[in-house]
C-alpha cells in the first residue's frame, strides 16, 4: 500500500537511498546551524530568510519547498516539503484502510504553503537545530511573519525581528508604477497628456525608476535619514527641467551621479513632465517611509533562497509531476549540493555500504572545481562590466570637455 503513494511499488534499495538522502541533508544543515552560531559569537538567536517555491507557476501547484537559510553564512538550515497529492487516495477506494499509508500533508491554496512552512520551521528549530530565529528576512508577503508571530513559538515574551529583502522591496516601485499606468489608462492629465506616451512614464523609464530606488538604498543601509534623502534625490532629480532645477538633494562634488551639480553649463534635463510627477509623490512618500526602510539596514536579499531553489527544480523539473518522496530526494540532493558542495554525496553512498572509490571521488571533486570556476567567472564577467562601463563614461566626459574648452578666442 505505501507505493500507492508514488504511483508504484518502490524497491527496497530506494527506499534506503531516500533515508540516506535525507540524514545526510539533515546532518549538512544542522552544520550550518552550528556554523551560523559560531559566526555569530556563539550565541543560539540566529537570522534567516525565508522563502517558498512551487513546481508549478501559479498558484495552483500540488508541490511546494519552503526552505530557511542562515543569513550568517547563506547555508540551507532547513526546508519543508508540502504536497496536496496523494496517488493512493486517488486509486484507492477503501480511504480508511489508506489514511495511515497517506502521504498528503498540506490542505488548503498554494499559496499559503509558505505560511504552513515557516511556522513548522520556526517551531522545530529548538529542538532540531538547537537555535531560536531572532530575524526573519522574507519578501513583501508578511502573512507568514504574521502567523510564525502569532505562534509565539519561543514564548510570549521573545521578539520575532521583520527584515525586508532589498529585491522584493527593489520590485514594489516597479510594481507601483505599473499599477498607476493601468489604473489611469485613458485619463488626461492637467497638461491634456495620458501619464504614459513617449517621454512620460513608459517601460523603460519604469525601470530606470525602480532601478535608482534600489541604488538609492543599497548605498545608505548604514543610515535610514540617508536612504531616505537619496529616495527623495531621485524624485526631485527627476522632476527638475533646465528653467527649474531641482538638486538641492542631490550628491555633490566631481564624482557625483548628478550631472547638475558636477557641471551645470552642460547639463541637460530628461526628467518627467510635473503632471506625471506629481502622481508619482504619494508611491515615492509611501516606499520612503521610515517604517519600510528601517527593515532594510541590513542591505540582504533572498538570493541564496532563489540559489537554492534552482538547484532544486534542476532536479525535479517543473514539466514533470512527482510525488512527495520523489520531491524529498530532489530536495535534499540539493541541500547537500548546495551546503557542502557535490562531494557531499560520498557520505551518501557511505551510509549505503558502499565505499566511493578514487575515480568518484575526483569526479565529484571536478564537479565542484568546475561549478567554483564558473562561479568566479561570472563574478569577473560582471567586474569587468563595470569596469568597461566607467572606462566610458571617463571618456565620454573627456569627448564633452574637448568640444566644449573652457577656454578659447572670444570666451572671455
Amino acid at each position: 500500500m505505501a507505493g500507492l503513494c508514488e504511483g508504484g511499488n518502490e524497491p527496497p534499495g530506494s527506499l534506503k537511498a531516500s533515508k540516506s538522502l535525507g540524514e545526510v541533508a539533515t546532518e549538512c544543515m544542522v552544520e550550518a546551524a552550528e556554523e551560523a552560531v559560531q559566526e555569530n559569537a556563539g550565541s543560539t538567536d540566529i537570522a534567516i530568510a525565508i522563502d517558498g517555491s512551487w513546481q508549478k507557476r501559479g498558484h495552483t501547484s500540488l508541490n511546494g519547498v519552503v526552505t530557511a537559510t542562515s543569513i550568517d553564512n547563506g547555508k540551507v538550515v532547513d526546508v519543508v516539503c508540502l504536497t496536496k497529492y496523494c496517488h493512493g487516495c486517488v486509486v484507492t477506494k477503501n480511504k480508511v484502510d489508506h489514511t495511515s499509508n497517506c502521504v498528503k500533508n498540506f490542505d488548503g491554496a498554494s499559496e499559503t504553503m509558505e505560511v504552513e512552512g515557516a511556522v513548522q520551521i520556526f517551531k522545530r528549530s529548538i529542538e532540531e537545530r538547537g537555535v531560536r530565529y531572532s530575524t526573519y528576512l522574507g519578501d513583501g508577503d508578511s502573512r507568514g511573519f504574521q502567523q510564525v508571530v502569532n505562534e509565539k513559538p519561543y514564548g510570549e515574551h521573545f521578539k520575532i525581528e521583520k527584515w525586508e529583502c532589498l529585491g522584493h522591496v527593489q520590485k514594489r516601485m516597479g510594481n507601483r508604477l505599473r499599477k498607476l499606468v493601468k489604473d489611469m489608462k485613458g485619463q488626461k492629465l492637467a497638461d491634456g497628456k495620458i501619464i504614459g506616451g513617449r517621454n512620460r512614464l513608459t517601460k523603460d523609464a519604469i525601470g530606470l525608476l525602480q532601478l535608482y530606488y534600489g541604488n538609492a538604498i543599497r548605498n545608505n543601509t548604514d543610515d535610514i535619514n540617508k536612504m531616505k534623502r537619496a529616495v527623495w534625490a531621485m524624485y526631485f532629480h527627476k522632476l527638475s527641467t533646465d528653467e527649474q532645477p531641482h538638486h538641492q538633494l542631490c550628491p555633490k562634488g566631481p564624482d557625483s551621479s548628478c550631472k547638475y551639480n558636477v557641471d551645470q553649463s552642460t547639463c541637460k534635463h530628461n526628467g518627467l513632465p510635473v503632471e506625471v510627477m506629481t502622481k508619482l509623490k504619494p508611491i515615492y512618500r509611501d516606499l520612503a517611509h521610515p517604517d519600510l526602510l528601517k527593515k532594510c539596514v541590513h542591505g540582504l536579499t533572498q538570493n541564496p533562497n532563489e540559489s537554492f531553489n534552482n538547484l532544486v527544480w534542476l532536479r525535479v523539473p517543473k514539466t514533470t509531476f512527482v510525488g512527495l518522496k520523489s520531491l524529498k530526494a530532489g530536495v535534499y540532493d540539493a541541500v547537500i549540493s548546495f551546503n557542502v558542495g557535490n562531494i557531499g554525496r560520498a557520505k551518501v553512498l557511505q551510509n549505503l555500504g558502499i565505499a566511493p572509490g578514487y575515480n568518484t571521488l575526483t569526479f565529484l571533486r571536478e564537479l565542484d572545481d568546475i561549478r567554483v570556476a564558473k562561479a568566479d567567472q561570472a563574478v569577473e564577467l560582471m567586474s569587468k562590466a563595470a569596469r568597461q562601463k566607467k572606462r566610458n563614461l571617463k571618456r565620454r566626459r573627456e569627448d564633452e570637455e574637448a568640444n566644449n574648452p573652457g577656454y578659447g578666442a572670444g570666451k572671455f
